[in-house]
Parts: structure tokens; sequence; C-alpha cells
């Protein structure tokens, strides 16, 4: 038996980067103390467009592939939950009561229908002083790491647990603040190349492993196959000659969701208008034939918030973007009603998530059937996002925002996987991977990983 980090928390906290920055710090923590596992069935990802509904880490991400490689980097490997393993015995042989609830995958008595209630507010709460109730039944649960330390260096195997919580809702949230301190030796540029410091070796050995799960691989190159045929067909229809090389795919990250436009501090280090963010960076961009645009048509063009109809200004640049949006759809980037042709442009999103079949993780998410959906399961906008995102990883070039945690994710691993595959400062891309930023003073080249997140 072996000490097993273990998540408290009812789900990770925010959009789908931002449970992924807690995600790292998660890891790091288990790093930091030696631990070499990490409970599986612990780790939940939640939706934000549909508090409480959340799903096992398994749905979304290639748990093999991680334990496969793991040891390389020297990551905890991801493991299942068995009480005779994980949980210590008393001095007579019996096993004490167990910590953590495999029906939930809550720990320590916590109550699902409470925590995972549509209506609760956990950044409300600190989930740890509702731990360990009643504690004359779990008491032994509330274990620290101190608890740990005290009990690798004693020989008695009486009443505790092999499971080390670790969490934290309040606010922002314990993970939050330990993601921020692992980016503080990133904070300034170096004077001479003008790039901000690599992530931290885990952090980057993360980017490699964390693969999406083989339900959601498929269902993105079936998109983007189908996606190909469609602009190869368009290009040979338009001219004599067929289309020989393979269409130049650009992603673009406009980050233009009501959401983002009602954000006090980030909306500020962003352009929201999405015809501004079209003129300053896809119409400068080199000759291309296919436009990604990684957004959430539902928040877009949802009803616009309360707060919002309270600021005639944002509510204009709301409405622009979604006549924006619509017309790049049916007309293309650029193109007019009058038949000009524009950029064809994907958006796989959405409905791509709504095509994917997962298989049955949970008995209380079936009805019989041996698989289930996105939607049945009340996270179409998280698996979106991933989609999105891994989508986003395999264009030519990406254009993204400032300020935004999903676009500098997806410069940082596309540098990575840029230097992984060779490339270097010494290429004709300065090492950038072709990735673009765009702030609110117009688009440059970013060459290195992305900056820190300059908003918090």
């Amino acid at each position: 038996p072996t000490s097993t980090l273990t998540h408290y928390d009812p789900h990770f906290l925010g959009g789908f980067r931002n449970q992924h920055m807690r995600f790292v710090a998660f890891v790091h923590k288990a790093v930091q103390h030696n631990i070499s596992q990490i409970l599986l069935p612990s780790l939940r990802w939640g939706d934000v467009s549909q508090p409480g509904r959340s799903v096992p880490h398994e749905v979304l991400f290639d748990v093999v592939y991680w334990n496969k490689r793991a040891g390389e980097f020297g990551l905890p490997r991801l493991v299942r939950y068995d009480k005779f393993v994980l949980e210590k015995r008393k001095s007579n042989g019996e096993v004490v009561i167990p910590c953590f609830n495999v029906t939930s995958s809550m720990y320590s008595g916590l109550n699902e229908a409470h925590w995972r209630s549509k209506d609760i507010k956990l950044r409300q709460y600190s989930i740890w002083d509702y731990m360990g109730e009643p504690f004359d039944k779990y008491g032994h649960c509330k274990y620290t790491f101190d608890d740990m330390m005290q009990q690798s260096s004693s020989s008695s195997s009486d009443l505790g647990t092999h499971l080390v919580p670790h969490g934290g809702t309040k606010q922002a949230g314990r993970l939050w603040w330990e993601y921020d301190g692992l980016q503080s030796h990133r904070a300034k540029r170096d004077v001479g190349t003008g790039k901000h410091p690599d992530h931290l070796p885990l952090e980057q050995a993360i980017y490699k492993l964390l693969l999406p799960s083989l339900p959601i691989r498929r269902a993105i190159q079936e998109s983007l196959d189908d996606a190909m045929k469609i602009r190869t067909s368009l290009s040979s229809s338009s001219s004599s000659l067929p289309m020989i090389n393979k269409p130049v795919v650009v992603a673009l990250h406009p980050r233009i969701e009501h959401d983002m436009l009602l954000h006090e501090i980030c909306s500020k280090f962003m352009p929201l208008n999405l015809t501004k963010i079209f003129d300053e960076s896809i119409r400068t961009m080199p000759k291309f034939d296919l436009l990604f645009i990684a957004v959430s048509k539902a928040l877009v063009h949802g009803k616009p918030p309360e707060k919002m109809k309270q600021n005639p200004e944002l509510l204009q640049i709301a409405l622009e973007n979604m006549v924006t949006l619509d017309q790049a759809r049916k007309y293309g980037v650029f193109g007019t009603k009058k038949g000009r042709r524009g950029i064809p442009i994907l958006e796989s999103g959405m409905s791509t998530a709504s095509k994917i079949k997962f298989p049955v993780m949970e008995a209380s998410n079936t009805d019989g059937s041996n698989v289930v959906t996105a939607q049945s399961l009340g996270v179409t906008e998280l698996v979106a996002s991933v989609v999105n995102f891994f989508t986003v990883l395999q264009a030519d070039a990406f254009v993204g925002v400032r300020g935004s945690t999903f676009s500098q994710d997806v410069m940082s691993v596309r540098y990575y996987r840029h230097l992984d595959r060779g490339g270097g400062s010494g290429d004709d891309d300065g090492g950038g991977e072709n990735n673009f930023v765009v702030g609110p003073d117009g688009m440059r080249q970013l060459f290195g990983p992305a900056e820190p997140l300059p908003c918090k």
C-alpha cells in the first residue's frame, strides 16, 4: 500500500483550461510530496454551463497512455480505488470505514446531493471544513500531509487511510493559487530574446501526456477529414486544376462569448469586437484555405445576461459579434451576400461533441444502453471545449487573444510540440510554431511559450 493523493472537491473549478491549471497544481502536489499515485475516480471535470454536472477524468482523457508514460517524466500514475489496498486496517485485521465512496466518487462521507447540486455555489464554501463528518465515523479520513509523514515514520497500522486528500473551493480555491505560484519564475521576459521562460518540466510533461480519450480523438479526426474534403471540393469546383497540396488551416480563438465581454479584468487585455479581430489578424495572414474558429456558439448567440443590458456599448458589441459570426458561417470570412466567396470556416466544437458516444462509466448515467452522450451527461460545452482545444493544436497557424487561458495554453502546447519535433529558435518561424496573439493594440507573432496569465 502507498499514499495516494485524492481530490476531495466535487470537481475541478472553472472552464476547461482553468480546470486544467488546477489539475497541473494537483499533480505537482503529488510530486512535491513524493506521492507516486493519484486516485483516478476522485478526478472529475465540470461544465460551467451546467452547474452541478461533471464527468470522470477518463471520459475526457486517455488514462492508459498517461500511465504508460508517466514514469518517464516522474509523474504519478492514476489508480482505481480498492478499499483492501488503500484503507488501513485495525489491529484486529478489520478494515476501517472507507474514506472514499465509489458510488458518488466523493470523499469522506460528503453528501453528493448537496455538493453536486445545481444550486450550490462551491466558491462560497471550504469543503475541508465539512470533511470527516460525522467525526466518530469518518474522523480518521481528515488526513493531512503531516499525518502522512508521521505515518511513514511509524510502524503502527492502527486506524487511518492511505488516501491523502487535497483540493479547496473557497473563492478561486487553493489549487488556483498553487498553480499561480508555479508561474512566478515566468513573469519577466528575457531581455535578449523577448521570450518568457519555459513552464516547469512537470507542466510541459502534462501537456504531452494529457491526450483526449479515444472517442474524442476519433471524432476530432473525422471532423477534420470531412472539412478537408469539403474545402478540396470547393477549390476544385472553382478552378480548372484540382487542389494537390493539403489545405492550409488557420485556427482562431476570438473569445467573444458574453461571459468574457463582462469580465471586468481579462476583457481589458483583448479585442472584443469580432470584425476588428478579423481585420487585424485574419486579413493580414498569408493566404490560407480554411479557418477553424474555436468559439461557443451558445454563449455568443444566447440571450444577453441582465448585467450586459445595463451596458449599451457592450450589448452593441455582443449583437454585432453575433451578426458577424453568422455572416462568416453563411458566406465565409470577408464574403458577401452578393456572391463574393470568403474564407470557409469550420466550427467543430458543439457539433462534434454532440455526436460522440462514450462508454458507460457510471450506472446513474445510463438508461440500459452501453453508451452515453455528452448531452445525456450534461457536459456538452465541456466536451466541445476539449474538442476545440485539441483541434486547434493541429492547425498550420493559430491566432489567439491575450488574457485567455485557452489561447495561452494552445500557444504554449504548440510551442513545446514544435520543439519536440526538432524545431527551435533557428527555424523560419523563430520557434513560434506560427502562433500569433491579438491584443487591443493589434497582432504580433509570439516566440516561445505564452506569457503567464496577465489577469487574475
